[in-house]
């Protein structure tokens, strides 16, 4: 109910209120007034009567008999009545009992609101002698029709006076709605639909004086508001540049780089083929570095390496490009539209100035960078992508290596049916590297506690025209994915052999399980080795521990085979997977690498010193050895 209603409403029934107060307080007035004069006519009447009945003229019978009949036949008494002094009635007139002709009020009045019963007696004396006593009883007939006349008028003026009021309140809020409606809620209006800098229209003049000033105020208000417009939406901006920027550095901040992501994913619809890339890298060390150098050299060195970076991105990108700090160590920037190659390159390229801006950490070398990449889809969940982001982070950290840990997306969306435009140019580079031979093998020299006339190898892509070739890191992965991993490991594989031959030592090759997985793998590289066994027998295979524990058959399997052929095994990553200490003894590896973590945590964990010391006695029985100087 609006407040207009309720202030009507409340008037109504004060209003009411008093009406109904009014005519009762009138009405019993009116009794009141009655009562007291046929009190006053009977007292009156027989003081008169008694005095004319004392006297000696009157008082013979019969002529106190006339005048009480005359007395009686007025109309004016109920009952009229001589007594003796004993209290014997003499003389009694009295009218009938039924309802008197002359009384036009109804009975139900009658019941409502009786009169009182008015009665007086005097006394006859004839000096000091007593002759009797006059009682006179006056009627209610004329009174009471007064009564009802008056009681009539009195209602029909108040139930009058309310009809009035009702139609007066009816008219007052159809009045009060149309100048609301016409001098506030219209300028209301035009306030709200007015765009900024536009002026409401003049002040009309309302017929209440209240309505004109509210008018007033409200065109005031806006004039302010409109004022003030300007330096709150300047405020707002520089606000939103301090919450998206970072403090030390001057890049975007978290809040930035999720907003940006998120509307990357969400503007597009899926399979329109925007898809794009997101690269984060840490700083790990940076704990460390707080502890050697002053905050001001360290914040120095933040900045500088955040402007080379975002230097060599809008060189590559354009001047849209930015980079965000997402916490202390963790750095990011979103690659939209650009396809896997061009992406890997871009963060090749990051990842060589960061490896050129690394700090010196006293007797522990250099501080280390970890860096990972990966796609998303438009449509595509913010919490995948940085989950994926999070998981290459991981796999970046146990692996050790310095190159950018590539970690693409494994579910496909059903309205897409692939990975759209990053995946069809993954499949055309590897494709044709394959046809056209665009592979090689970088090697160098890994001395470790197993050998010291030992090479790593690594297959590198050289695309023609490309300024840098492509690590297997970066590519494997997609390869992986699209099922041709296990045709770049036989690429690695023959090229270590062709290496072997014309180069003096050992060479350990790296062989992805997913190759292992393949059918046809184990029986191309078995091919391979038959026709060089000499080189073979200096040919080492490096196995992830996990595919031992997670593919206990087909690793077996291809351990025999490669044995069969005199090559020798490797494995790696083995704190990360303790349970492959039940199956050395089925591959019997000429070493097990141990990473640096449980390194480290022997110092205070019993476990990891009584793991690495079973580790130990293990490798001592099927005659391997313990690499505790490599990091995986």
């Amino acid at each position: 109910m609006s407040l207009l209603r309720q202030l009507l409403l409340s008037v109504t029934l004060a209003i009411l209120v008093i009406l109904a107060g009014t005519t009762i307080f009138s009405i019993g007035s009116a009794r009141q007034y009655l009562d007291a004069q046929l009190q006053g006519q009977s007292d009156s009447t027989a003081t008169s009567l008694a005095l004319t009945l004392s006297q000696p003229s009157n008082q013979d019978p019969t002529v106190r008999e006339l005048l009480l009949s005359v007395l009686f036949d007025s109309g004016q008494f109920q009952v009229v009545e001589f007594l003796d002094p004993t209290g014997r009635i003499l003389i009694r007139r009295e009218m009938g009992d039924g309802r008197d002709d002359r009384v036009t009020a109804p009975d139900w009045f009658s019941h409502l609101l009786p009169l009182e019963r008015h009665e007086a007696q005097r006394q006859v004396t004839n000096g000091w002698s007593q002759l009797g006593v006059v009682r006179l009883q006056a009627s209610d007939a004329y009174a009471r029709n007064a009564l009802w006349d008056s009681t009539a008028r009195i209602v029909s003026l108040t139930v009058g006076a309310g009809i009035l009021w009702g139609l007066f309140v009816a008219m007052l809020m159809r009045w009060l709605r149309r100048a609301l409606q016409d001098d506030v809620t219209a300028r209301v209006q035009a306030m709200a639909q007015a765009a900024a800098g536009d002026e409401l229209p003049p002040v009309r003049h309302p017929a209440m004086v209240e309505l004109r000033e509210v008018a007033q105020i409200i065109t005031h208000a806006h004039q302010r508001v409109q004022a003030t417009a300007a330096e709150h939406q300047s405020r707002i901006e520089s606000l939103e540049l301090e919450l998206n920027q970072d403090a030390v550095t001057g890049l975007a901040n978290r809040k930035y780089f999720i907003n940006e992501l998120r509307r990357l994913l969400e503007q597009s619809a899926p399979g329109q083929s925007e898809d794009g890339h997101v690269m984060l890298f840490r700083q790990c060390d940076l704990q460390s570095i707080n502890q050697t150098m002053s905050r001001q050299v360290v914040d120095q060195w933040l900045r500088n390496m955040g402007q080379l970076v975002l230097e060599v991105l809008r060189e590559r990108l354009g001047p849209q490009a930015w980079l965000a700090r997402l916490n202390g160590s963790d750095f990011a920037f979103v690659l939209p539209m650009v396809p896997g190659p061009v992406a890997v390159r871009v963060a090749q390229a990051v990842g060589e100035i960061l490896q050129a801006q690394r700090i010196q950490l006293g007797q522990a070398g250099l501080c280390r960078w970890r860096m990972v990449l990966t796609d998303f889809e438009p449509g595509e969940g913010l919490s995948d992508v940085l989950s994926r982001l999070d998981e290459a982070l991981m796999r970046a950290e146990s692996a050790g290596h310095t190159d950018v840990e590539y970690l693409p997306g494994e579910d496909l969306r059903s309205l897409t049916g692939g990975r759209g435009g990053g995946e069809q140019a993954w499949r055309t580079l590897l494709r044709n590297a394959l046809q056209e031979g665009w592979f090689a093998l970088a090697t160098q020299r890994n001395p470790s506690a197993t050998s010291e006339d030992r090479a790593q190898g690594l297959l590198t892509l050289h695309e023609p025209g490309a300024s840098e070739p492509l690590s297997g890191y970066l590519f494997m992965p997609p390869a992986v994915r699209l099922g041709l991993s296990a045709a770049c490991d036989v690429q690695a594989v023959s090229l270590g052999l062709g290496w072997l031959r014309t180069h003096p030592g050992d060479l350990v090759l790296r062989v992805s399980l997913a190759s292992i997985l393949h059918e046809e793998f184990r029986g191309e590289v078995a091919a391979l080795l038959a026709d060089m066994p000499d080189q073979s027998a200096r040919l080492l295979i490096d196995l992830d521990s996990y595919g031992l524990v997670a593919h206990r058959a087909q690793v077996t399997a291809f351990a025999a085979m490669l044995r069969e052929h005199g090559v020798r095994l490797g494995l790696r990553r083995f704190a990360e997977q303790p349970e492959a200490l039940l199956y050395l003894h089925e591959i019997r590896p000429e070493y097990i690498r141990v990473s640096g973590n449980l390194l480290a945590a022997q110092a205070d964990s019993p476990g990891a010193r009584r793991l690495l010391a079973a580790v130990q006695d293990t490798a001592r029985e099927i005659g391997a050895v313990v690499d505790l100087a490599a990091g995986s």
